[in-house]
């Protein structure tokens, strides 16, 4: 990632997250090559239950796009810095739903048909067939707490029935508090805990099962 890169991510987190949560953010971002300690959980979904979708918010639409939606790409890349540069390679072994305001992007959903590597605790985890992976999704920050997440999630769903696909697996870091929110009202199963540690070149991984999907 370039400077350039490294500057919206910082803009984006104090927008989001204000200056001491970014501040935090920047210094583990410093020690990760020295100390790097993570917590980490992995969810599933049965698509083959039955759901009730949302409607989205008025005024938004969802869309799934293609190589050639070429103005949405970028403003995906620009919203999720990790995404420059290799999003369409990305839509090659999976799809992304957007929600649109007229042309603006407000959110997406990023899904994974294939082998999905999760940075944040370097873990790869191959996908049967009918099985998919949340790699990203993201809400714009002025358009949060509107029930924009529930019914992107719930078109999503029902996209990836007709696909074919029985679940949906996704993960987040035991921190992120309003993802595990979502990720439990709409019905995911929390099935394991992963505690990543990183010391230099060393890394250990620790996993426990969660029973029942209880925290």
């Amino acid at each position: 990632m370039n400077l350039t890169l490294y500057i919206k991510k910082i803009k984006r987190n104090l927008n989001d997250y204000g200056i001491s949560q970014t501040a935090k953010k920047i210094i583990l971002f410093l020690l990760k090559n020295i100390y790097l300690k993570r917590s980490y959980y992995i969810y599933r979904l049965d698509l083959r239950l039955d759901f009730c979708p949302e409607l989205p918010p008025a005024g938004i639409l969802f869309k799934i796009i293609s190589k050639n939606d070429v103005q949405i790409i970028k403003q995906i890349e620009n919203t999720e810095e990790w995404l420059y540069g290799r999003f369409p390679s990305c839509l090659e072994h999976g799809l992304c739903i957007v929600a649109l305001d007229d042309n603006k992007v407000v959110g997406f959903n990023l899904i994974n048909f294939n082998e999905t590597f999760m940075p944040l605790i370097n873990i790869t985890k191959r996908l049967r067939a009918n099985q998919a992976w949340s790699e990203q999704i993201t809400i714009k920050k002025d358009y949060r707490k509107q029930g924009l997440a529930m019914s992107l999630r719930h078109y999503v769903f029902t996209e990836l029935r007709k696909r074919g696909i029985c679940k949906l697996y996704g993960g987040t870091l035991v921190a992120n508090i309003p993802s595990i929110k979502l990720a439990q009202r709409l019905g995911f199963l929390f099935i394991t805990s992963v505690q990543y540690l990183k010391i230099f070149d060393r890394e250990y991984h620790t996993y426990r099962r969660i029973k029942n999907g209880d925290l």
